[in-house]
Protein backbone atom coordinates (compact mmCIF):
# COMPACT_ATOMS: atom_id res chain seq x y z
CA UNK A 1 0.00 0.00 0.00
CA UNK A 2 0.99 3.66 -0.29
CA UNK A 3 2.02 5.40 2.90
CA UNK A 4 4.09 8.18 4.38
CA UNK A 5 6.58 6.72 6.84
CA UNK A 6 9.09 8.19 9.25
CA UNK A 7 12.27 6.36 8.28
CA UNK A 8 14.75 8.45 10.30
CA UNK A 9 14.41 10.96 13.11
CA UNK A 10 14.71 14.66 12.39
CA UNK A 11 12.69 17.51 10.97
CA UNK A 12 9.69 16.40 8.85
CA UNK A 13 11.48 17.35 5.60
CA UNK A 14 14.16 14.74 6.23
CA UNK A 15 12.25 12.25 8.37
CA UNK A 16 9.27 11.49 6.10
CA UNK A 17 9.41 9.23 3.04
CA UNK A 18 6.59 8.38 0.63
CA UNK A 19 6.56 4.65 -0.11
CA UNK A 20 4.41 2.68 -2.54
CA UNK A 21 5.09 -0.86 -1.35
CA UNK A 22 4.50 -0.80 2.40
CA UNK A 23 3.18 -4.20 3.57
CA UNK A 24 -0.53 -4.09 4.33
CA UNK A 25 -1.47 -3.91 8.01
CA UNK A 26 -3.44 -6.86 9.37
CA UNK A 27 -5.76 -6.33 12.34
CA UNK A 28 -4.88 -8.12 15.54
CA UNK A 29 -7.31 -9.21 18.26
CA UNK A 30 -9.77 -6.44 19.04
CA UNK A 31 -8.72 -4.33 16.06
CA UNK A 32 -10.30 -3.20 12.81
CA UNK A 33 -8.59 -2.28 9.56
CA UNK A 34 -9.72 1.00 8.00
CA UNK A 35 -9.56 2.03 4.36
CA UNK A 36 -8.47 5.58 5.09
CA UNK A 37 -10.40 8.40 3.45
CA UNK A 38 -8.80 11.20 5.48
CA UNK A 39 -6.19 11.48 8.21
CA UNK A 40 -5.90 14.12 10.93
CA UNK A 41 -2.46 15.45 11.83
CA UNK A 42 -1.18 17.45 14.78
CA UNK A 43 1.87 18.54 16.74
CA UNK A 44 2.43 15.02 18.14
CA UNK A 45 3.24 13.94 14.58
CA UNK A 46 5.92 16.63 14.41
CA UNK A 47 7.30 15.56 17.78
CA UNK A 48 7.33 11.91 16.68
CA UNK A 49 9.35 12.83 13.59
CA UNK A 50 11.88 14.35 16.01
CA UNK A 51 11.69 11.40 18.46
CA UNK A 52 10.40 13.86 21.05
CA UNK A 53 7.00 12.36 21.92
CA UNK A 54 6.42 9.84 24.73
CA UNK A 55 4.51 7.43 22.46
CA UNK A 56 6.91 7.53 19.51
CA UNK A 57 7.08 4.02 17.98
CA UNK A 58 10.25 2.37 16.65
CA UNK A 59 11.37 3.21 13.12
CA UNK A 60 9.99 2.97 10.51
CA UNK A 61 6.42 4.00 11.30
CA UNK A 62 3.36 5.65 9.78
CA UNK A 63 2.29 8.82 11.64
CA UNK A 64 -1.24 10.18 11.95
CA UNK A 65 -3.06 9.84 15.25
CA UNK A 66 -6.60 9.97 13.90
CA UNK A 67 -8.43 9.03 10.74
CA UNK A 68 -11.79 8.38 9.14
CA UNK A 69 -12.83 5.75 6.63
CA UNK A 70 -14.55 2.41 6.09
CA UNK A 71 -13.91 -0.80 8.02
CA UNK A 72 -12.56 -3.40 5.56
CA UNK A 73 -11.39 -6.18 7.91
CA UNK A 74 -11.69 -7.17 11.56
CA UNK A 75 -9.42 -8.99 13.96
CA UNK A 76 -10.15 -11.85 16.32
CA UNK A 77 -13.04 -11.17 18.67
CA UNK A 78 -14.54 -8.37 16.58
CA UNK A 79 -18.04 -8.65 15.10
CA UNK A 80 -17.72 -9.07 11.30
CA UNK A 81 -20.85 -6.92 10.98
CA UNK A 82 -18.55 -3.93 11.49
CA UNK A 83 -17.20 -4.39 7.97
CA UNK A 84 -18.50 -1.62 5.74
CA UNK A 85 -19.21 0.89 8.52
CA UNK A 86 -17.74 4.37 8.01
CA UNK A 87 -16.07 5.30 11.27
CA UNK A 88 -13.57 7.68 12.82
CA UNK A 89 -11.26 7.48 15.79
CA UNK A 90 -7.68 7.27 16.96
CA UNK A 91 -5.30 5.00 15.11
CA UNK A 92 -2.75 2.45 16.31
CA UNK A 93 -0.08 5.12 15.73
CA UNK A 94 1.85 4.06 18.82
CA UNK A 95 2.43 0.73 17.07
CA UNK A 96 3.49 2.49 13.87
CA UNK A 97 0.18 1.96 12.07
CA UNK A 98 -1.10 5.52 11.84
CA UNK A 99 -3.49 7.20 9.46
CA UNK A 100 -1.15 8.74 6.88
CA UNK A 101 -1.56 5.71 4.63
CA UNK A 102 -4.14 4.03 2.44
CA UNK A 103 -5.01 1.74 5.38
CA UNK A 104 -4.62 1.96 9.14
CA UNK A 105 -5.60 0.05 12.27
CA UNK A 106 -7.86 1.11 15.13
CA UNK A 107 -9.15 -0.48 18.33
CA UNK A 108 -12.64 -1.77 17.53
CA UNK A 109 -13.99 -0.61 20.88
CA UNK A 110 -12.88 2.97 20.35
CA UNK A 111 -14.36 3.85 16.95
CA UNK A 112 -17.58 5.74 16.30
CA UNK A 113 -19.83 6.14 13.29
CA UNK A 114 -19.59 9.47 11.52
CA UNK A 115 -22.25 11.92 12.77
CA UNK A 116 -24.99 12.70 10.28
CA UNK A 117 -23.83 15.19 7.67
CA UNK A 118 -20.13 14.99 8.59
CA UNK A 119 -17.63 14.26 5.83
CA UNK A 120 -14.58 12.04 6.27
CA UNK A 121 -12.33 15.11 6.10
CA UNK A 122 -14.27 16.74 8.91
CA UNK A 123 -14.39 13.53 10.96
CA UNK A 124 -10.63 13.05 10.66
CA UNK A 125 -10.17 16.42 12.34
CA UNK A 126 -12.86 15.96 14.95
CA UNK A 127 -11.95 13.17 17.34
CA UNK A 128 -8.81 14.31 19.15
CA UNK A 129 -9.32 18.12 19.26
CA UNK A 130 -12.99 18.12 20.23
CA UNK A 131 -12.91 15.13 22.54
CA UNK A 132 -9.86 16.60 24.29
CA UNK A 133 -11.72 19.90 24.67
CA UNK A 134 -14.77 18.07 26.03
CA UNK A 135 -12.70 16.11 28.56
CA UNK A 136 -10.82 19.25 29.62
CA UNK A 137 -13.66 21.75 29.76
CA UNK A 138 -16.80 19.72 30.46
CA UNK A 139 -15.61 16.63 32.30
CA UNK A 140 -12.63 17.98 34.24
CA UNK A 141 -13.26 21.73 34.61
CA UNK A 142 -17.07 21.48 34.92
CA UNK A 143 -17.52 24.47 32.61
CA UNK A 144 -20.70 26.53 33.04
CA UNK A 145 -22.26 29.41 31.05
CA UNK A 146 -21.22 31.74 33.90
CA UNK A 147 -17.52 31.11 33.36
CA UNK A 148 -14.90 33.17 31.59
CA UNK A 149 -12.55 30.86 29.69
CA UNK A 150 -9.04 31.80 28.61
CA UNK A 151 -7.88 29.58 25.72
CA UNK A 152 -4.16 29.57 24.97
CA UNK A 153 -3.01 28.62 21.48
CA UNK A 154 -6.53 29.33 20.33
CA UNK A 155 -5.83 29.23 16.60
CA UNK A 156 -4.39 25.69 16.71
CA UNK A 157 -6.42 22.49 16.50
CA UNK A 158 -6.86 21.95 20.24
CA UNK A 159 -7.46 25.62 21.00
CA UNK A 160 -9.85 26.09 18.09
CA UNK A 161 -11.96 23.19 19.36
CA UNK A 162 -11.90 24.58 22.91
CA UNK A 163 -13.06 28.03 21.76
CA UNK A 164 -16.01 26.59 19.85
CA UNK A 165 -17.01 24.12 22.57
CA UNK A 166 -16.84 26.79 25.29
CA UNK A 167 -19.04 29.07 23.19
CA UNK A 168 -21.48 26.20 22.62
CA UNK A 169 -21.74 25.74 26.39
CA UNK A 170 -22.42 29.48 26.73
CA UNK A 171 -19.22 30.69 28.37
CA UNK A 172 -17.39 33.95 27.64
CA UNK A 173 -14.22 33.13 25.69
CA UNK A 174 -10.95 35.03 25.64
CA UNK A 175 -8.67 33.61 22.94
CA UNK A 176 -4.89 33.98 22.83
CA UNK A 177 -3.11 33.90 19.47
CA UNK A 178 0.00 35.29 17.79
CA UNK A 179 -0.33 37.97 15.13
CA UNK A 180 -3.18 39.70 13.29
CA UNK A 181 -4.07 36.79 11.00
CA UNK A 182 -4.45 34.24 13.78
CA UNK A 183 -6.26 36.79 15.93
CA UNK A 184 -8.72 37.38 13.11
CA UNK A 185 -9.25 33.61 12.81
CA UNK A 186 -10.09 33.41 16.53
CA UNK A 187 -12.79 36.04 16.09
CA UNK A 188 -14.18 34.09 13.13
CA UNK A 189 -14.61 30.97 15.26
CA UNK A 190 -16.50 32.87 17.94
CA UNK A 191 -14.08 34.24 20.54
CA UNK A 192 -15.54 37.18 22.46
CA UNK A 193 -12.14 38.76 23.06
CA UNK A 194 -8.73 38.09 21.53
CA UNK A 195 -5.29 38.73 23.03
CA UNK A 196 -2.35 38.94 20.62
CA UNK A 197 0.51 37.62 22.74
CA UNK A 198 3.04 39.21 20.39
CA UNK A 199 1.96 42.69 21.40
CA UNK A 200 0.02 42.25 24.66
CA UNK A 201 0.75 40.74 28.07
CA UNK A 202 -1.60 37.78 28.49
CA UNK A 203 -2.08 38.09 32.25
CA UNK A 204 -2.40 41.88 32.30
CA UNK A 205 -4.86 41.95 29.40
CA UNK A 206 -6.97 39.12 30.84
CA UNK A 207 -7.27 40.92 34.16
CA UNK A 208 -8.25 44.11 32.32
CA UNK A 209 -10.93 42.29 30.33
CA UNK A 210 -12.40 40.72 33.48
CA UNK A 211 -12.42 43.72 35.79
CA UNK A 212 -9.33 42.47 37.59
CA UNK A 213 -10.79 39.06 38.45
CA UNK A 214 -9.12 36.81 35.89
CA UNK A 215 -10.36 33.75 34.01
CA UNK A 216 -12.45 31.09 35.76
CA UNK A 217 -11.01 28.41 33.46
CA UNK A 218 -7.67 28.45 31.65
CA UNK A 219 -7.21 25.90 28.85
CA UNK A 220 -3.50 25.33 28.22
CA UNK A 221 -2.32 23.21 25.29
CA UNK A 222 0.82 25.35 24.97
CA UNK A 223 2.81 25.27 28.21
CA UNK A 224 6.01 27.26 28.58
CA UNK A 225 5.82 31.02 29.06
CA UNK A 226 2.29 31.24 27.67
CA UNK A 227 1.12 28.64 30.16
CA UNK A 228 2.79 30.54 32.96
CA UNK A 229 1.05 33.77 31.91
CA UNK A 230 -2.24 31.87 31.78
CA UNK A 231 -1.73 30.66 35.33
CA UNK A 232 -1.10 34.23 36.47
CA UNK A 233 -4.39 35.19 34.80
CA UNK A 234 -6.42 32.54 36.65
CA UNK A 235 -9.18 33.81 38.93
CA UNK A 236 -9.71 33.01 42.60
CA UNK A 237 -11.08 29.44 42.75
CA UNK A 238 -10.28 29.10 39.06
CA UNK A 239 -9.41 25.89 37.23
CA UNK A 240 -6.17 25.66 35.25
CA UNK A 241 -6.49 22.82 32.74
CA UNK A 242 -3.22 21.25 31.59
CA UNK A 243 -3.62 19.90 28.04
CA UNK A 244 -0.19 19.81 26.40
CA UNK A 245 3.14 21.41 25.57
CA UNK A 246 2.94 22.83 22.05
CA UNK A 247 5.73 25.24 23.01
CA UNK A 248 8.06 22.31 23.61
CA UNK A 249 7.94 22.50 27.40
CA UNK A 250 5.32 22.01 30.08
CA UNK A 251 4.04 24.92 32.15
CA UNK A 252 6.05 25.41 35.35
CA UNK A 253 3.91 25.91 38.44
CA UNK A 254 4.90 25.41 42.06
CA UNK A 255 1.97 23.73 43.81
CA UNK A 256 2.32 26.19 46.69
CA UNK A 257 1.21 28.93 44.29
CA UNK A 258 -2.25 27.36 44.09
CA UNK A 259 -2.87 27.66 47.84
CA UNK A 260 -3.89 31.25 48.55
CA UNK A 261 -5.88 31.80 45.31
CA UNK A 262 -7.49 28.36 45.74
CA UNK A 263 -6.66 27.42 42.14
CA UNK A 264 -7.29 23.86 40.98
CA UNK A 265 -4.66 22.32 38.69
CA UNK A 266 -6.51 19.91 36.42
CA UNK A 267 -4.90 17.37 34.11
CA UNK A 268 -6.91 16.38 31.05
CA UNK A 269 -5.97 13.43 28.84
CA UNK A 270 -8.79 11.69 26.95
CA UNK A 271 -7.16 8.28 26.71
CA UNK A 272 -7.99 6.57 30.01
CA UNK A 273 -11.73 6.88 30.60
CA UNK A 274 -14.34 4.09 30.46
CA UNK A 275 -16.41 3.71 27.30
CA UNK A 276 -19.45 5.31 28.95
CA UNK A 277 -17.59 8.63 29.22
CA UNK A 278 -16.66 8.55 25.53
CA UNK A 279 -20.23 7.65 24.61
CA UNK A 280 -21.46 10.73 26.46
CA UNK A 281 -18.82 12.89 24.76
CA UNK A 282 -19.83 11.51 21.37
CA UNK A 283 -23.52 12.21 21.99
CA UNK A 284 -22.97 15.76 23.21
CA UNK A 285 -20.39 16.71 20.59
CA UNK A 286 -22.47 15.19 17.79
CA UNK A 287 -25.46 17.20 19.00
CA UNK A 288 -23.44 20.42 18.99
CA UNK A 289 -22.24 19.51 15.49
CA UNK A 290 -25.77 19.01 14.19
CA UNK A 291 -26.77 22.37 15.69
CA UNK A 292 -23.98 24.11 13.77
CA UNK A 293 -21.82 25.01 16.77
CA UNK A 294 -18.59 23.75 15.20
CA UNK A 295 -17.81 25.61 12.00
CA UNK A 296 -14.09 24.98 11.54
CA UNK A 297 -13.55 21.20 11.60
CA UNK A 298 -10.77 19.96 9.32
CA UNK A 299 -10.19 23.51 8.13
CA UNK A 300 -6.78 23.13 6.46
CA UNK A 301 -6.79 20.28 3.94
CA UNK A 302 -3.85 18.80 2.03
CA UNK A 303 -3.74 16.13 -0.67
CA UNK A 304 -2.16 12.76 0.13
CA UNK A 305 0.79 13.56 -2.14
CA UNK A 306 1.51 16.55 0.09
CA UNK A 307 1.64 14.62 3.36
CA UNK A 308 5.14 15.82 4.16
CA UNK A 309 4.18 19.42 3.46
CA UNK A 310 1.18 19.06 5.79
CA UNK A 311 3.41 18.09 8.71
CA UNK A 312 5.94 20.80 7.80
CA UNK A 313 3.04 23.28 7.89
CA UNK A 314 2.32 22.23 11.48
CA UNK A 315 6.00 22.38 12.43
CA UNK A 316 6.19 25.94 11.09
CA UNK A 317 3.42 27.07 13.45
CA UNK A 318 1.23 28.13 10.54
CA UNK A 319 -1.88 26.18 11.53
CA UNK A 320 -5.30 27.77 11.79
CA UNK A 321 -7.68 25.05 12.94
CA UNK A 322 -6.98 21.40 12.17
CA UNK A 323 -4.73 19.98 9.45
CA UNK A 324 -6.27 17.06 7.56
CA UNK A 325 -4.88 15.02 4.67
CA UNK A 326 -7.39 13.77 2.11
CA UNK A 327 -6.18 10.25 1.30
CA UNK A 328 -8.90 9.27 -1.19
Amino acid sequence: MHAWRVTRFGEPAEALTFEEDVPAFEPGPGEVKIRVEAAGLGLPDVFMCRNGYPLTPPLPFVPGQEAAGAVVAVGEGVDPAMIGRRVFGTTAFQAGRGGLAQECLMAAGAVYDLPEGMTAVQAAGFYIPYWTAWIGLVRRAALTPRDVVLVLGASGSSGCAAVQLAKAVGAHVIAVAGGPEKSRFCREIGADDVIDHRSEDIAVRTRALTGGRGADVVYDPVGGRAGRAGFEATAFEGRFVVIGFASGEWVRIDVSETLFPNISLVGALPGAFPRAVYDRAHRELSDYWRRGAFTHVGSQVFDFADGRRAIEHIAAGAVQGKVVVRVR
